[in-house]
């Protein structure tokens, strides 16, 4: 399903050819919290499989909050929300065997912090490992974390103007900011994705009409990075929304969103860095005058060769009738989306806007429930398992 051809990006309809109905989507929460919209942002990952359970960090209005999928329903562990009160709560997770590292986005600083656990079942641990800020105090938007294969921490995050990067060894001290790139519009966004021998920031830059990036490699020194690359440039190919997942043989997926804005043009865009570092452009998911896609995210499932994408469809004629779509990627088609499912729309009697879905970083697992999570503007959290529809 991963061949490349290049499909130029102009406003026609491109419709997947292959579409069926195979269950009915989650139309109820499964649970809620006391923040509004706590999947969000959009580049970051809130969910993670571990120890045969999935987790899911999400904010309340005081702090982070854990939550474990068990048979009897989502649970929540109070003593994370009892050690990090006033710890930002909106953060990207990166899960390893040892536990999970955090980044949580207040609004002009991020938070660093540890949770470890010795098992599904034991309390979990939460230790502040550090406090970023940026050298001149300004907005930061949303952050991204991801450890090198060299065991080596990265935040990435986006500020007013300037998109920066912090680094730790494995066990040592957080760096001060690194300038990524200058110059960027208060409404842009970034995205750090963890490759073989390297990290990458990308970032939308609208302002030059663009998507970037700049790569690190192992072993250099924490402000070394290559200079800046082009992911795609022109047609209004940027816009602040970007979510990335990287696949065995060193492929990354990105997808996105442009600003053209116009009805039956491809809305959405899937950018593939392969692992020579060549990218390709697939536009897809075209507007219609009663339908928006937006919010992109897109996930790999171990050992199957299947790439996931999924992204709101924000309904013209309902808000409350907005929806959660996924379909499986084949970049063989002009669309690029085959069997494409809507997971996740709100029962109308709960007139909420469902938005911004969640996945983990890491692939699905090959043998346990395929875990999305949404959420409304009052706190709610709606899950859908994509097993059921591309098992």
């Amino acid at each position: 399903m991963h061949r490349i051809i290049k499909i130029s990006l102009l406003c026609v309809s491109l419709f997947s050819s292959s579409v069926y109905a195979q269950t009915a989507p989650s139309d109820r929460p499964v649970f809620s919290v006391d923040a509004a919209n706590p999947t969000a942002d959009k580049p970051q990952s809130k969910l993670w499989f571990q120890d045969n359970c999935w987790w899911a960090l999400l904010p309340r209005s005081n702090g982070p909050s854990l939550w474990q999928r068990t048979t009897g329903g989502w649970k929540e562990h109070p003593e994370v929300n009892g050690s990090l009160k006033a710890v930002p709560g909106r953060a990207d997770v990166w899960a390893d065997k040892d536990g999970v590292t955090a980044v949580g986005v207040a609004q002009d600083s991020l938070v660093v912090f540890r949770l470890t656990s010795s098992g599904p079942d034991k309390p979990w641990k939460a230790t502040v490992l550090a406090v970023l800020k940026t050298p001149a105090k300004e907005d930061i938007e949303t952050a991204t974390i991801a450890r090198d294969d060299a065991g080596e921490w990265w935040v990435a995050a986006d500020g007013a103007t300037t998109v920066y990067a912090w680094h730790a060894g494995a066990k040592g001290a957080w760096s001060q900011a690194i300038s990524m790139k200058r110059g960027i519009g208060k409404d842009d966004i970034s995205v750090i994705t963890a490759l073989p021998g390297a990290v990458m920031v990308s970032w939308s830059n609208q302002k030059e009409d663009a998507v970037q990036y700049r790569l690190h490699r192992n072993g250099h020194a924490a402000n070394d990075w290559e200079g800046q690359g082009i992911v795609e440039a022109g047609n209004k190919t940027a816009d602040d929304h970007l979510h990335t997942a990287l696949t065995a043989d060193g492929t990354v997926w990105m997808v996105s969103k442009n600003s053209i804005d116009s009805n039956s043009c491809p809305q959405l865009v899937l950018r593939v860095r392969n692992p020579a570092g060549v990218w390709s452009n697939f536009p897809y998911a075209p507007r219609t005058a009663e339908a928006e896609p937006s919010r992109p995210v897109i996930i790999a499932v171990a050992q199957r060769g299947l790439l996931l994408t999924g992204h709101t469809i924000y309904d013209k004629t309902g808000r409350n009738k907005d929806r959660i779509e996924f379909a499986e990627i084949d970049t063989t088609r002009a669309g690029i989306l085959v069997r494409k499912q809507v997971v996740i729309v709100a029962d109308a009697s709960l007139q909420a806007r469902v938005n911004n879905c969640t996945v983990s970083r890491a692939p699905f697992p090959a043998d346990a429930p395929w875990i999305v999570l949404a959420s409304d503007e009052t706190g709610r959290v709606y899950e859908a398992d994509l097993r059921q529809y591309f098992h």
